[in-house]
């Protein structure tokens, strides 16, 4: 199974390009291990990045929201939350 998936099951990549795509024109939502990361709507015109993790015994659930011009610091804080598995 990838590492990655959308919320159809179907497996996407891990590159930063390939979840872009997925959250932008997919179907904007990816599940990591532990975490998911999606693209919810703020406004008419505007769009939030939105990252969580589920809690464990080491940190509690957590959500960061983005606006969607800083993607780059939302896939950065996905990909260090899956690791942390």
């Amino acid at each position: 199974m990838s590492e990655y998936i959308n919320k159809n099951g179907l497996e996407v990549g891990t590159s930063s390009r390939e979840v872009f795509e997925e959250i932008m024109r997919g179907t904007g939502f990816v599940i990591g291990p532990n975490c998911s990361f999606f693209v919810e709507n703020a406004g008419l015109h505007d769009k939030n990045i939105v990252v969580s993790r589920c809690g464990d015994s080491k940190s509690s659930a957590e959500t960061k929201k983005f606006p969607a011009s800083q993607f780059e610091n939302a896939f950065d804080l996905f990909t260090s939350w899956s690791k942390k598995v």
